[in-house]
């Protein structure tokens, strides 16, 4: 009102809480914080402590003790490094490992055999045979291309390259002449790589001793009749065509017939 002393509400002392006739609480500018009342709305200080210790009044009623440790075990007590040691199986016997070769597909004693039926004439059994690899056909190509290095000719290419058609070619031949199995690529290359073995000799044999001769084509006719009977009584054996046997060695005939020309010239 006018000629009153205007005060500021926010300068008092602090604020206060006064309770009103129906039990609420107001806030008044000034005075201090009453402690509730039983009957009032909100709960005391007390009252959260009675709901909260173990022995509460809340707590008996629940029948038993509300609080407890906060993030504790829930299936049980656990205690620090408790844990079980982790278990580490390791199959691979270390000690019963299988040979390196073994492991790589190549057998060893099945490339000796095969090795010794083309040298020696040995008669092979159909396992023997069919279990092809290219270990063996490879080694010969290479000595039969350091043969040749020695001889002063460098024919890597034409060694690689012959086999490779040659193997191509005997393959899409028999395939199509044989009326009970094929054979596959693989195969034929095992067996017509096998089969250079005399074409090998030939050519350390031309290292000492010119080819360009009577008897370097009397040696090189000889080598190639018994490339071809080994390589065509090895395609008989694996894929049963002793019948047409003769048929086949025609054409692998010519194929050790152009390795036998680029060892000769």
């Amino acid at each position: 009102m006018a000629g009153q002393p205007v005060t500021n509400p926010l300068s008092q002392t602090g604020p206060t809480m006064a309770p009103s006739a129906d039990g609420l609480q107001f806030f008044t500018p000034g005075q201090a914080p009453q402690a509730s009342q039983p009957g009032h709305m909100g709960l005391s200080q007390g009252s959260i402590g009675q709901m909260g210790q173990p022995g509460g009044q809340m707590g008996q009623q629940l029948g038993g003790p509300i609080g407890g440790p906060i993030g504790g075990p829930i299936g049980g007590p656990s205690q620090a490094g408790s844990f079980p040691p982790p278990n580490y199986s390791y199959d691979d016997d270390v000690d019963n490992e299988p040979p390196l070769l073994e492991e790589l597909g190549i057998n060893v004693e099945h490339i000796m055999l095969r090795m010794q039926g083309v040298a020696l004439f040995k008669k092979l059994d159909e396992e023997v045979l069919r279990d092809a690899d290219l270990s063996g056909p490879l080694m010969i190509c290479l000595t039969l291309g350091l043969a040749l290095l020695l001889a002063g000719k460098l024919q890597f290419g034409y060694v690689y390259g012959l086999a490779a058609g040659g193997s191509f070619g005997i393959c899409c031949l028999i395939n199509v002449m044989s009326q009970k199995e094929g054979i596959d690529l693989y195969r034929t290359m095992s067996i017509l790589g096998y089969g250079l073995i005399p074409i090998v000799f030939l050519a350390i044999f031309g290292i000492i001793v010119s080819l360009k001769s009577t008897f370097g084509t009397i040696m090189a006719a000889i080598c190639i009749a018994w490339a071809t009977a080994s390589s065509s009584r090895f395609f008989a054996i694996a894929i049963h065509m002793e019948d047409q046997r003769w048929l086949v060695a025609y054409p692998v005939g010519l194929v050790y017939t152009f390795f036998t020309l680029i060892t000769i010239f």
